[in-house]
């Protein structure tokens, strides 16, 4: 979400955006502090001084994308090599790989991510606690930014599946960064 585009704005927009402490002043929204994220869509928002209103018409909460570092390890998955991250729920069997953590907030709620791989000609995401295909627009591994759009969703059970074509963008061992955006 994000706070309105335009008048009336009250600080109870701001604290349904942002959370924050009771009592409320426009002084616990600065822009980099703990509340507001520093990022584009809140440039309008001072990070010291004077403060007013007007300056959070749509700022968010979101910090935009979420990281999180996949160290790369393989498994067979039926009759192909698999590489990446991949939980033992999620693949059936030992899991393989870590990630540096694996929950994420898709637009208001939470998601345990239990895989993300490559094996067969296919880039899998995998995640539980039934998001729905929905929350987040994108996922990029490296340089490559994959929509979920694009993808073909398998969903409904207790571990939601997309997957997208593609060669491996993840490695076959190391380290490498995904994020998601919503």
């Amino acid at each position: 979400m994000a706070v309105t585009s335009s008048a009336p704005i009250s600080i109870t927009d701001l604290v349904t955006e942002f959370g924050g402490s009771a009592p409320h002043a426009l002084t616990e929204y600065y822009r980099g502090g703990s509340l507001v994220p520093n990022v584009t869509a809140n440039n309008s928002v001072p990070a010291s001084g004077a403060i007013s209103l007007t300056d959070f018409f749509g700022a968010t909460a979101t910090s935009g994308t979420d990281d999180r570092t996949i160290t790369i390890g393989s498994a067979n998955i039926g009759f192909f090599l698999a590489y990446g991250f991949g939980s033992a729920a999620s693949v059936g069997g030992s899991g393989f790989g870590a990630i540096s953590a694996n929950t994420i907030g898709f637009d208001g709620f939470n998601v345990t991510i239990e895989s993300v791989y490559f094996t067969a000609s296919k880039i899998f995401f995998r995640a539980s606690t039934n998001p729905g295909n929905s929350g987040w627009t994108s996922m990029t591994i490296g340089s490559t930014t994959l929509n979920r759009a694009d993808a073909t969703y398998n969903g409904g059970g207790s571990i939601n599946t997309w997957s997208w074509i593609s060669s491996n963008i993840i490695g076959e061992s190391g380290t490498q960064t995904v994020s998601w955006a919503e």
